[in-house]
């Protein structure tokens, strides 16, 4: 009779989520969590430094918004977003630039979380759209995203960086 006993993978214990904006005084986690980011997309470490997010995002003129996401106090992702403008259609949007959960608390609703937060904040500005990128290979984020939103099939992602942006700025 135990033949027939589907094995049940014990439940993960649900906690809440919450998201809020990121302040200054995040640095360390969010450095951190970039440094991971990186690593997982099989980078180099990321060269955000406390002291660049400090400025870029909370200088005179901020770079970049983050949010961060806590578990009992504890911050265990982030994501971190800018402005953007559609010219086709007149309107408002923002680019998320990363999003990332700890390994260890993944599966647990912290990146849908961060992503309907970064939405939400998107639309309280006055925003009607949201765009971000995956690597091809990241199989996973990719069907994570899926849930959310389609590929688009029609655009081609197209960055000057290094060289190709130092001969571009000349």
């Amino acid at each position: 009779m135990a033949l027939f006993l589907k094995s049940v993978r014990p439940e993960r214990e649900i906690t809440p989520v919450s998201v809020r904006l990121a302040v200054i005084d995040d640095a360390a986690d969010v450095v951190r969590l970039a440094q991971s980011l990186s690593i997982a997309d099989g980078g180099r470490p990321s060269r955000l430094t406390e002291e660049a997010y400090r400025t870029d995002g909370f200088g005179e003129k901020p770079a970049f918004t983050a949010l961060v996401a806590e578990i009992d106090d504890r911050i265990v992702g982030y994501a971190l977003y800018f402005e953007g403008y559609d010219t086709d259609r007149a309107t408002r949007g923002v680019y998320l630039s990363d999003l990332y959960v700890d390994q260890a608390w993944r599966r647990r609703g912290v990146g849908r979380a961060l992503m309907r937060a970064t939405a939400r904040a998107c639309k309280e500005n006055g925003g009607e759209w949201m765009f971000w990128s995956v690597l091809k290979r990241n199989k996973k984020a990719r069907k994570f995203y899926k849930t959310m939103a389609p590929e688009l099939s029609d655009v081609v992602l197209c960055a000057a960086l290094g060289e190709s942006f130092r001969r571009l700025s000349q």
